[in-house]
């Protein structure tokens, strides 16, 4: 029989262990349709994860190791809720996960249409390993936040400021709106534009966040950030509102947020959207990234920047060696201690038919980030498509992100390059080792 138990702590989930048999299949799907409407989701989110989970579970009767159960565990991320699947397994193809996914039913391909359809009602889906034939399979579906009118007001403040570092939902929301009335889109969270979601990402933990408020209590400036791998925090931000205060209010934000993660174990501090409000001199530059942006924009130059907290003691990364000069060039620039490790392509024949990717889509920004999750035979041609189906859909601006701690992931670079993705920038770091961000160059 299925065994459940909830959870007495934040955040709280639901954990059920299911036989890899169908017969269980409407317990799975009615377990994560309940949990999803406690969890903050309405009737149709509830419904859309539903559906992912049934479609889910039914993949993994056919495909799952059969020596233990299919562990579920339904829990609440604060603004979302999020279904995963514990299986083993000797090898998965999810190729009909991928953004660039279509199914040829004519082909005998209708055993991955459920996945598809998974794919295309949850908010994401990806796959993560946990041991050589451990797997994780999850899915996503995002609470509903109604959008906000940016506040285009200008401010006229009254210092002295002061630093709010347990600031209110009202207070985080009305300056959430303040700075998406100032700034433009590529350079804050998404979130700004739907202020209760930002405010409950804050309480939640998904950031953590400053204030800065004038004598009157109201917002003067912000910044916010979020964990970046195990030992690196990633920071949007300072937001100020009031120009006429704008150096004193990026100088005591930038101030309060070192101080603020000097106190826990992470080794540095960097930002891929500073906004020019950042002090000079107190941040390294890491590069530039050339963005687009919304269609007929003209291109910019947007700045990436990087701090460190305490000594950097080293790392090695795993790299294909085309990627060697270009690493060896930014990691001696940067003062960074590595030692480059040589990846190899594996041989066709030891690779699955085919990869994934996990694709991360935000049109506010015009902005699609890559990460690949499974190596394939076919991972040059799905990346070509990806970018294919991310161009029609109006988005201008393609990354893709390497972490250099897996070797495969290291050696895929001459897909990449064959693709046309160039290398941009190193993130220190920010994965389980350092980040490499490549970008598309080619724009259709």
């Amino acid at each position: 029989m299925p065994a459940s138990t909830l959870s007495q702590h934040a955040p709280p989930q639901l954990v059920l262990e299911l036989p890899p048999e169908t017969a269980f299949l409407p317990s799975a799907a009615a377990a994560a349709e309940n949990a999803a409407q406690v969890f903050g989701l309405d009737s149709g989110g509830a419904l859309r994860l539903a559906l992912a989970v049934e479609e889910f579970f039914a993949y993994l009767c056919r495909h799952a190791g059969r020596e233990e159960p299919i562990r579920l565990t339904l829990s609440q991320g604060g603004t979302f809720t999020r279904a995963d699947f514990r299986f083993r397994a000797g090898e998965v193809s999810l190729r009909a996960l991928n953004f660039a996914a279509s199914v040829d039913l004519e082909a005998g391909e209708d055993l991955e249409l459920g996945l598809l359809v998974a794919a295309r009602t949850t908010d994401r889906c990806g796959l993560t390993r946990s041991g050589p034939d451990v797997f994780h399979l999850h899915a996503e579906v995002d609470r509903v936040y109604p959008e906000a009118e940016a506040i285009t007001t200008p401010q006229r403040l009254s210092p002295p400021l002061r630093l709010e570092p347990a600031p209110t939902a009202g207070t985080l929301q009305h300056a959430a709106l303040l700075a998406a009335g100032r700034y433009p889109a590529r350079l804050r969270p998404h979130s700004f534009t739907r202020p209760a979601r930002f405010a409950d990402m804050v309480a939640c933990g998904q950031y953590q966040a400053l204030l800065a408020l004038d004598t009157a209590d109201r917002p003067a400036g912000l910044l916010c950030w979020r964990a970046s791998g195990r030992r690196a925090v990633v920071f949007s931000g300072p937001y100020v509102f009031d120009p006429q205060l704008a150096q004193d209010t990026a100088r005591l934000l930038t101030e309060g947020f070192l101080a603020r993660v000097a106190r826990t174990e992470v080794l540095c501090a960097f930002s891929e959207r500073p906004t020019a409000d950042l002090p000079q001199g107190w941040f390294e530059s890491l590069g530039n990234l050339t963005l687009r942006g919304a269609e007929g924009s003209e291109s910019v130059e947007q700045p990436a920047f990087f701090r460190h907290l305490r000594e950097d003691a080293g790392a090695a990364v795993w790299a294909h060696p085309d990627l060697f000069p270009f690493l060896r060039r930014e990691y001696d620039r940067l003062a960074f201690s590595r030692d480059l490790l040589a990846a190899e392509p594996t041989p066709p024949a030891r690779l699955p038919e085919h990869s994934l990717l996990a694709t991360s889509l935000d049109r506010l920004r015009s902005l699609a980030i890559l990460r690949p999750l499974l190596d394939g035979r076919d991972i040059e041609a799905s990346l070509k498509a990806h970018v294919e189906a991310i161009h029609e859909q109006g988005t201008s601006d393609i990354l893709l992100h390497l972490d250099l701690s897996e070797p495969w992931q290291g050696a895929l670079f001459p897909a990449l390059s064959a693709c046309g993705f160039v290398p941009r920038l190193v993130l220190p770091h920010a994965g389980a080792s350092d980040m490499l961000v490549c970008q598309h160059a080619v724009h259709s």
